[in-house]
């Protein structure tokens, strides 16, 4: 998928389709996703490298779309601009910069870039995770497995064995355990089953949360910096959809309240845990509206049209992935053509 992807990119990029196109599809910005700022050594065995860039790649992509003539701007500033687009028309296109889940390479690595170009950034936190109550159980899978040649874990309806003897092996078994666990499996029971897996094979989780995770008296301090918003992103990070409406709600209610507590400030702001179609649709949209936020984002890749007025919290983002750290790629992503080509014409993706 990743080879096909890549292909996709690069053919779009060097059959000069994308500087025909990018004037009629390109939108009036976008909104960058990222997770992680670190360098890290590539590995056999890393499933979830696409949440990391580098700090150097981050510098150079602010660096190249501030030539191209980018505004980079905040959420606010961004709302303002979907919801009265007559009054942006001839303005520059945007970008936005979001980082999800309030990671510590995030103030140390990637703060410190965004003062120096002066761009304003947003952090979406869960405060379950800050709280070190909730844990990066999708970083915890793939410790467990990196560690191990055969591994047991304990799913509602019976105990499954996997074999993650060779590279192959467990990538296909972190899949498996990954999806089910996320689209199959209770959002609540699915915590403890992973929590059992871990001291099955001696792996400290909510050790590993503590130390990739900000805690409060950071957030309270990048939250100082005038280039930086805290967003909500639910308490616990559970997929909102396979939640109760009640309980979804609270997630996303109370998660703004106690940021509201801890840094004195409410957030406006929202991102969706996850943010793919099967966890975040039409039923999250609806509450993150009815509780009043400015903007809610997903993780569905697109650029922003003027029609995103009428759907505010159901916004798209480009990711900025670790397997793609290329300008080529950022730049045909930002063109909108990949994705209209996905949506099969389509400018929005709502539903």
């Amino acid at each position: 998928m990743l080879m096909w992807r890549k292909i996709v990119l690069n053919s779009l990029y060097f059959s000069g389709i994308q500087s025909v196109l990018t004037p009629h599809v390109g939108g009036t910005g976008s909104i960058l996703m990222l997770h992680r700022v670190q360098n890290v050594r590539q590995k056999s065995f890393a499933p979830n490298h696409h949440l990391s860039i580098s700090p150097e790649f981050l510098d150079r992509i602010i660096l190249q779309l501030k030539t191209e003539n980018y505004d980079f701007i905040t959420m606010d500033e961004l709302a303002k601009r979907i919801k009265n687009p007559e009054k942006f028309e001839n303005s520059r296109p945007y970008l936005s910069m979001t980082l999800d889940d309030g990671y510590r390479d995030n103030l140390e690595k990637a703060a410190p870039i965004f003062r120096r170009h002066k761009v304003p950034y947003t952090i979406y936190v869960a405060p379950g995770m800050t709280d070190n109550k909730s844990t990066l159980w999708w970083e915890d899978v793939e410790h467990v497995i990196a560690a191990q040649k055969k591994i047991t874990v304990g799913f509602p309806t019976e105990q499954k064995e996997f074999d993650v003897s060779t590279t192959h092996k467990k990538y296909a078994a972190y899949k498996f355990i990954v999806e089910n666990l996320l689209l199959n499996t209770d959002q609540f029971e699915q915590r403890k089953i992973v929590s059992k897996l871990c001291k099955a094979y001696g792996f400290d989780d909510f050790g590993h949360a503590s130390d990739s995770l900000m805690n409060w008296d950071e957030i309270k301090e990048i939250a100082k910096d005038p280039l930086c918003t805290i967003g909500a992103h639910t308490i616990n990070h559970y997929a909102l959809s396979k939640l109760s409406y009640d309980d979804a709600k609270y997630e996303i209610a109370q998660s703004r309240k106690i940021i509201t507590e801890k840094i004195g400030k409410e957030p406006d702001h929202l991102a969706y845990p996850y943010g793919f179609y099967q966890v975040a649709g039409p039923r999250e949209f609806e509450i993150a509206k009815e509780l009043g936020f400015k903007t809610a984002t997903t993780t569905r890749h697109g650029v922003i049209y003027p029609e995103h007025k009428e759907h505010m919290t159901a916004l798209p983002r480009v990711s900025l992935n670790g397997h793609h750290q290329s300008m080529r790629y950022v730049n045909t992503l930002l063109s909108g053509i990949p994705t209209r080509f996905k949506n099969r014409g389509k400018k929005l993706d709502v539903t």
